[in-house]
């Protein structure tokens, strides 16, 4: 068995040498191009008194915005950063946009001796990256650096923005995609598609501050600065929501496993079973979350079921075992009461189904039953197997390994049982 396993073990640690290495290339060349434009800004122009004195000003503003940060669900942080950015380009043009760009990453040296230097200057290059490609795109499309409104043009102004987030996005979606060996558009449209309305909505803020910053005075800019502070305070928010979210599934998942000692940690053991199955299959990041979040609360309807039918020792009843199997039904009906939910509620009513229409609660066959609901099937019997029951004594792994090949292509997908085989065959949990 051991010599079965070295190949794999060996494979997997040969892909997270070659992942680290696309990294560290990734970051090295994010970080080149950045610092080669802000060169070659910095030589196509000179600096006069007017835009000295707005790189200091842009420069505190930025420092401050970029100290506001919230993190994103599946890495990476979302700024205030962007209006400051954008205004001070508006204003003053590529050479002090670009360095002003650069100057915010320097937020990175508050964590003191935690200082994450490639993040730093994968930062710089990236935000230098945006802000040169905005500006282009500005001036190609027939924008101007601002003096007052009538020298502004909407269509310029929104084009800017607009390939300013894109080249940000993706560039940051990029570096996460390497890290979590996930498909760039797949993190993309998990981690940054729900911030595009907002993010874009930041646009008028930014030309408004640079209209202020020209007719009004630096002072006045500083009074826009509010809606910033109200931006962030909406993301946070909605990123705090998200994790109410997941804090309401384990304690759900937490209250079920109480009534029943011997099945401890057994969603959250599941959850991490399932996950890494889905990812090997294919699945989006997107899906592999509802599995994880259907995986933990798949035996919530167990609520509705005696204790003394749980607890019991020896077989059930045939009177018992329909009572029992009501619990898939009595889950999905709980679930179905969370809007946010209602996807996973479908997965946990259907994770007792099998593979060859002889189970429950519909009996489905085959691609009939949810891709998340044979993921779930396949771990649960898995976990349930290895662990000591009190009728029962827990099977060994090789023993738990052989039911479900011998039952793969009946009561399990085939493929299901194949991508689970080779995750703890990694060790992966």
């Amino acid at each position: 068995m051991e010599e079965e396993k070295i190949p794999e073990q060996y494979s997997q640690e040969n892909s997270l040498r070659s992942r680290t290495r696309r990294v560290s290339f990734y970051i090295a060349l994010v970080t080149g191009i950045g610092i080669a434009l802000l060169i070659f800004w910095s030589w196509r122009g000179t600096l006069n008194w007017e835009m000295e004195k707005g790189f200091i000003f842009w420069m505190v503003l930025i420092l401050i915005a970029e100290s506001f940060s919230v993190s994103l669900p599946y890495g990476g942080s979302v700024t205030l950063g962007f209006p400051v950015i954008y205004a001070t380009l508006l204003t003053q043009g590529p050479i002090v946009g670009v360095w002003v760009a650069a100057c915010g990453s320097l937020t990175e040296l508050k964590k003191g001796k935690k200082t994450d230097v490639r993040r730093m200057l994968f930062d710089l290059g990236e935000s230098v990256i945006s802000t040169s490609g905005a500006w282009l795109v500005y001036t190609y499309t027939g924008g101007i650096i601002i003096k007052n409104v009538s020298s502004a043009h909407i269509i310029p102004i929104g084009l800017a923005a607009l390939v300013f987030f894109a080249i940000n996005s993706f560039t940051v979606s990029t570096i996460l995609a390497l890290q979590k060996g996930t498909s760039i558009i797949d993190m993309w449209s998990n981690n940054f598609r729900w911030v595009t309305p907002n993010y874009l909505a930041q646009t008028p803020l930014g030309f408004l501050m640079a209209v202020i910053y020209r007719q009004i005075s630096w002072w006045a800019v500083i009074f826009v600065m509010l809606p910033l502070f109200i931006a962030y305070w909406a993301y946070r928010l909605h990123i705090e929501m998200e994790r109410e979210h997941i804090s309401i599934i384990q304690a759900l998942a937490t209250a079920v496993e109480a009534r029943d000692p011997y099945t401890e940690k057994h969603s959250r053991r599941m959850a991490e079973y399932a996950v890494a199955t889905a990812r090997e299959l294919g699945l989006s990041i997107y899906e592999s979350e509802r599995i994880r979040y259907a995986t933990i609360l798949h035996d919530i309807g167990k609520i509705g079921v005696s204790d003394r039918i749980l607890s019991k020792n020896g077989p059930l009843t045939r009177e018992e075992w329909e009572e029992i199997k009501k619990h898939s039904v009595i889950g999905a009906e709980i679930l179905t009461q969370i809007n946010s939910f209602s996807e996973t509620s479908k997965l946990v009513y259907h994770h007792h189904e099998r593979y060859n229409g002889t189970g429950y609660p519909n009996g489905l066959k085959g691609e009939e039953i949810p891709i998340g609901s044979r993921i779930i099937a396949v771990v649960d019997a898995y976990d349930a197997m290895v662990s000591r029951r009190p009728y029962r004594e827990a099977m060994s792994k090789e023993e738990a390994i052989a039911e479900l090949k011998r039952n793969a292509g009946k009561q399990f997908d085939k493929k299901v049982v194949e991508a689970f085989l080779r995750v703890i065959g990694r060790n992966v949990t």
